[in-house]
């Protein structure tokens, strides 16, 4: 699916959500700190919520190299990938098909 040319988001916006995508990282793995998971000592739905962000962010922007920057992330998805009870609910994620895209930019 290609946008119309009255549509097309520049390089610069491009930019500024990669900025924001980094900032969210910075900001999650500053929370995170040290500890083994997101709140607390035990797994909670904060754990889950930042392994699906992880994970769709390696699907959709494959080229972020969050895990060299936000090693502390890494690890979480690694305690998380290992969990039988999050890693047997994950599905591989597929690209949207052109009708999803446009009902998604319908209901925008």
């Amino acid at each position: 699916y290609r946008e119309p040319a009255d549509k097309q988001r520049s390089p610069a916006w491009f930019e500024k959500q990669r900025q924001k995508i980094d900032r969210g990282l910075a900001l999650m793995a500053r929370d995170l700190g040290t500890r083994e998971f997101c709140f607390g000592n035990r797994f909670t739905l904060a754990d889950i919520a930042a392994g699906y962000a992880l994970g769709y962010l390696d699907f959709a922007l494959p080229e972020v190299e969050w895990r060299k920057a936000h090693p502390a992330l890494a690890q979480l998805e690694l305690r998380l990938a290992a969990r039988p009870s999050f890693s047997s609910t994950v599905q591989a994620p597929r690209p949207c098909t052109a009708s999803e895209h446009r009902r998604q930019q319908q209901a925008e």
